[in-house]
């Protein structure tokens, strides 16, 4: 249960309880009520008149009859004494006070409790005489409980608003960083804590100035490990360069005895030469100098075979094969050269982890109701160990290939490069592993719609 649901119910648990337990608390105390209108006034007012006219008339000798026919009433001379016939009825404190504002105002007082209402008023209100008749109507049941399951609902809506006010005073900060490290991770590096928050005098404010200090350290971190990449691709190119030179001159020169050597010279600087590639390459997406281009609208089937028709070369020289098994075409709006760097180190990864013989199973479609387009590519190989699934992303995060030695084992910047290319492309890169059946990697794409922004850099 998240925390401003709990926090929410037990803030509203407490109030109800303890408005709930105020009357036990406050028993003396009278409860407002619209009952006025309900009240028997013309028959108070009846009641009131024959028994003063009784009093008047015959004494006090009948006046205990009218009592149960008149809400056991009692008629109350000058200063609220009770005549003759009902001295043996004591008056609390309230009815004394009821009974001195009718006398002043010689007009009709009501006080409402939890059961019941006291009503006084003059006995004669065309005479002067000073009498006051004061009764007590008991409320029905059915109207006690209207009465509580209508105060119940104005206490639910008062506490339900004081408690949600409460839980998101609570809450809300925390979200609000909470959204503000998801942006962090998907590669916002400039993103921070509000100051509304960072600069709070409790822990949320703690924690806001700490998460601002670590993203800023990060921030450091991959910025040093950025300009580090570049600087380190770019000087060594010039050497590289001159060592291709070098070496064309020494074949030109040198006789058939060095041939050998001087071609496994070569081919380790083509090697060589390829990473440096890489790494620029790398280096690029993750600073962003590779999104200067257009964003353009392509297919991606087409895109795909493309793909796919290529990287077969490779695989029917090592006796292995590239099948599509599921082919929905969808469009979509991007950087196509960067999607199809992509698919191809994807390819050639799974080629070579793939069994002897074995197949690459490729599937493209567009999920149902979504505009979300995916590609799947699926190899037979052994996959990878638990908990590798986000570490074969990054760069130079190599594993052991038992099936096939003659396709390069790879430099490790592959997938990294492919990451970067999705990501600029707005999409998401994962891997997961399938008991028996090789590693699948999945990429998710958007399909054509509006025209996106240029995506930022990621790390």
């Amino acid at each position: 249960m998240k925390i401003f649901i709990r926090i929410f119910v037990i803030f509203w648990l407490v109030t109800i309880a303890m408005i709930a337990i105020s009357p036990f608390l406050l028993s003396s105390s009278s409860l407002p009520d619209d009952r006025l209108r309900t009240l028997p006034l013309t028959d108070l007012q009846t009641c009131a008149k024959s028994v003063l006219d009784r009093y008047l008339q015959a004494g006090s000798q009948e006046l205990q009859q009218q009592k149960a026919a008149c809400y056991s009433g009692v008629l109350l001379g000058p200063h609220g004494v009770p005549v003759a016939g009902f001295t043996g009825r004591k008056l609390s404190s309230m009815e004394i006070h009821l009974v001195v504002d009718v006398e002043g105002s010689r007009s009709v007082m009501t006080r409402s409790l939890f059961s019941k209402t006291y009503v006084a008023l003059p006995a004669d209100p065309d005479s002067t005489t000073p009498y006051i008749y004061l009764a007590t109507v008991p409320l029905s049941k059915r109207a006690i409980v209207a009465s509580q399951l209508n105060k119940l609902g104005r206490l639910l809506v008062v506490s339900g608003l004081f408690s949600c006010l409460v839980a998101a005073y609570f809450v809300r900060p925390i979200a609000r960083l909470s959204h503000v490290a998801e942006q962090f991770g998907k590669g916002d590096l400039k993103t921070r804590a509000h100051p509304s928050l960072s600069e709070r005098k409790d822990e949320i404010g703690e924690l806001g100035k700490t998460f601002n200090q670590m993203a800023e350290s990060i921030e450091s971190l991959v910025e040093r490990y950025r300009s580090f990449l570049a600087h380190a691709s770019h000087e060594l190119g010039s050497p590289l360069t001159r060592l291709n030179i070098a070496l064309a001159l020494a074949k030109r020169k040198a006789g058939p005895q060095l041939e050998h050597e001087l071609g496994r010279i070569g081919y380790e600087a083509d090697r060589l030469n390829g990473l440096v590639q890489e790494l620029l390459l790398l280096a690029r997406l993750e600073s962003g100098n590779e999104l200067t281009r257009d964003i353009e609208l392509f297919d991606i089937a087409a895109l795909v075979d493309e793909a796919c028709a290529d990287v077969s070369y490779e695989a029917k020289e090592f006796g292995k094969s590239i099948l599509i098994v599921r082919g929905e075409p969808f469009q979509m709006q991007g950087y196509r050269d960067l999607l199809r760097r992509a698919l191809d180190n994807v390819l050639r990864n799974g080629l070579r982890f793939a069994q002897a013989e074995g197949c690459v199973q490729v599937s493209y479609f567009q999920s149902s109701g979504s505009a979300t387009g995916t590609i799947l590519i699926q190899d037979d190989g052994p996959g990878i160990p638990p908990g590798q699934e986000e570490a074969i992303f990054e760069p130079f995060f190599t594993l052991p290939n038992k099936n096939s030695e003659a396709i390069a084992g790879g430099s490790g910047l592959g997938l990294a490069i492919a990451r970067q290319a999705v990501l600029a492309n707005r999409g998401v890169i994962s891997a997961q592993q399938l008991s028996g059946k090789g590693l699948t990697l999945s990429i998710e794409l958007p399909t054509a719609g509006e025209t996106p922004s240029p995506p930022r850099a990621t790390a």
